[in-house]
């Protein structure tokens, strides 16, 4: 966008201690630059909570700060508004609506499907209602963006008449291979999970199958989330030797992939939008040539496979530990190549993906 001569505004929170180089106090938000040029409008907010209700209060004290810090940029000509947060679809809309503008909701995750399969909302009348108010907006809206292509079919049907996929992906612009791993001093298959510790993901499998290979295989888990004590509780209960690492960035990311044999991506299965859901590490990992240990199913697991980086398995404890059993064998077949990394540069690559995006929102203004 900003290569396009466009001007870009990005209102957001930000966490307490954390701070945009060069931001200064303006009216009633911090003003820093971005990295390519784009104003980034930001103001307080408080710590992710480990609680849902937490998440949920947090996500509504933001929507309320952002629409005044929103509102002070001035007049757009157009409105988008990124969702996981649901909140931000609404602020979204308010804002276009209160200036004429055309909206754009990029939905980065499949809602409101998601309210349903995850029982957020404890009362049916609640989730109906919260369900018919995310579909109203997305039929408003000038285009629905989504990042899997089953997404927007499932939308299509339900009335929402501009849909569109741009899908996920990393920048390839600044692409950097891993080196060459450190020197064994185990035998032992390495797995690594890297990321979100949440409800989404169903770690409990991962964690029950490293008791059936503890002999052969060493997990390791790397990150936080709302199940994080629940899921070391469960190691702890089923004699599980995880070993758990707190959340990693940088240098110590690319550390941990240097260690792992194969890295997992997992998604519950009993939850029926996660079908049309690819996590975006997937990308990211197809990028670093790294095997995939994919607990997956629909457009993740299609990716995997079509990029022939990984092995696809269900949720059976018994069928996991097969797989990392078969592979400590036979390290063979941790071998993937280049085709994940070809797979993303034709694919998944930022740039062709931003220029796309260009494309479609000089369509509509």
């Amino acid at each position: 966008m900003r290569n396009a001569g466009w001007h870009v505004n990005v209102v957001t929170p930000r966490v307490v201690g954390r701070v945009f180089e060069g931001q200064k106090k303006q009216r009633n938000c911090y003003l820093a630059r971005g990295v390519h040029g784009e104003n980034i409008c930001s103001f307080v907010s408080m710590k992710k909570p480990s609680r849902i209700t937490g998440k949920i209060l947090k996500n509504l004290l933001d929507g309320a700060l952002m629409l005044p810090t929103a509102l002070l940029q001035g007049r757009p000509d157009v409105v988008i508004a990124t969702v996981p947060a649901l909140p931000t679809m609404f602020i979204g809309f308010f804002v276009a609506s209160i200036f004429r503008r055309p909206l754009i909701v990029e939905m980065r995750d499949a809602w409101p499907d998601l309210i349903t399969d995850s029982r957020v909302l404890r009362w049916k009348w609640l989730t109906r209602l919260a369900h018919w108010a995310v579909r109203e907006v997305q039929r408003r809206a000038a285009i629905v963006v989504t990042v899997t292509d089953g997404f927007a079919e499932i939308l299509a049907r339900d009335g929402v008449s501009t849909v569109q996929t741009i899908h996920n992906g990393i920048s390839t612009r600044s692409f950097e291979p891993l080196d060459a791993p450190p020197q064994r001093t185990d035998t032992k298959l390495h797995v690594l999970y890297l990321g979100n510790l949440g409800e989404s993901q169903g770690l409990e499998s991962v964690i029950l199958a490293s008791t059936k290979v503890s002999e052969s295989v060493q997990v390791r888990i790397v990150g936080t989330g709302t199940a994080e004590e629940r899921l070391r509780r469960y190691a702890e209960t089923v004699d599980a030797k995880i070993d758990f690492q707190v959340p990693a960035r940088g240098d110590a990311v690319r550390d941990h992939y240097l260690w792992a044999d194969t890295c997992v991506v997992s998604l519950r299965s009993d939850w029926a939008s996660f079908n049309h859901t690819v996590p975006s590490k997937i990308y990211e990992l197809l990028s670093l040539g790294q095997h995939i240990t994919g607990i997956v199913k629909g457009e993740a697991a299609q990716i995997i496979t079509d990029a022939a980086s990984g092995d696809i398995v269900d949720h059976d404890p018994e069928h996991i530990a097969d797989l990392w059993r078969r592979l400590s064998m036979d390290r063979q077949n941790l071998r993937v190549g280049e085709t994940g990394r070809d797979w993303v540069f034709e694919k998944a690559s930022l740039e062709k993906l931003g220029e796309k995006y260009v494309a479609l929102i000089s369509n509509i203004i």
